[in-house]
């Protein structure tokens, strides 16, 4: 398996965060007594599973993000594809020249549908150089996981707490989940803007 480091983060810091929130919680709020004479013996050995906690657990969260994902897009969500070149945000992710996509794909921007800018996608993706989105993809499947952990950890704490609904903790982990998932929002459609521009200047 070769993974790069920028694929080994996107997994690592979601899994590390999840790790340390929970840490967080059960030495704040539980009542297990730790004793850090014999965490001081085996220090070495935590560093070394530090990261590979993290991986693991940021591999779940990726997976679950991921069939999650699917499972929207195929009960009918919107694809960030369809909104760039529908032009749904009247400028934020417009592409210049999107009627050259349309015209080499026989649709308008009235009649394209779902499906359909899927598979310009797929298309896009195996016309270009990849590599000239990659940091794009890297920061949208990072912002996505990122994300997913905060809201494993909100639902978490619904069932960690009696009282979740009357807790300012909740509300705050929901607050920024939502922001979590607004970020996520804004760099998939970006990394998508940018795939399908780089397809544009295939069609010159």
């Amino acid at each position: 398996m070769n993974y790069r480091l920028q694929d080994l983060m996107k997994l690592i810091i979601p899994g590390l965060y999840v790790v340390a929130f929970v840490v967080g919680w059960i030495l704040l709020f539980s009542s297990l007594t730790i004793d850090m004479a014999k965490i001081k013996d085996i220090t070495n050995i935590i560093v070394l599973l530090i990261p590979f906690v993290g991986f693991i657990v940021g591999y779940f969260v990726e997976c679950v993000m991921s069939a999650l994902e699917h499972v929207f897009y195929l009960l009918g969500g919107r694809r960030p594809s369809k909104t760039i070149l529908c032009n749904s945000f009247r400028g934020l992710y417009a592409l210049k020249l999107e009627n050259k996509i349309f015209s080499k794909h026989d649709c308008t921007i009235e009649s394209i549908k779902n499906e359909k800018a899927n598979e310009i996608l797929q298309i896009a993706k195996q016309s270009i150089d990849r590599e000239k989105v990659e940091v794009f993809r890297l920061n949208s499947m990072l912002a996505r996981n990122i994300f997913g952990s905060q809201f494993f950890l909100t639902i978490l704490y619904c069932f960690a707490s009696d009282c979740f609904c009357k807790d300012g903790y909740f509300y705050i982990s929901l607050a920024v989940s939502l922001l979590f998932f607004f970020y996520w929002f804004h760099h998939t459609h970006v990394y998508v803007k940018y795939v399908l521009a780089e397809y544009e200047k295939t069609l010159d």
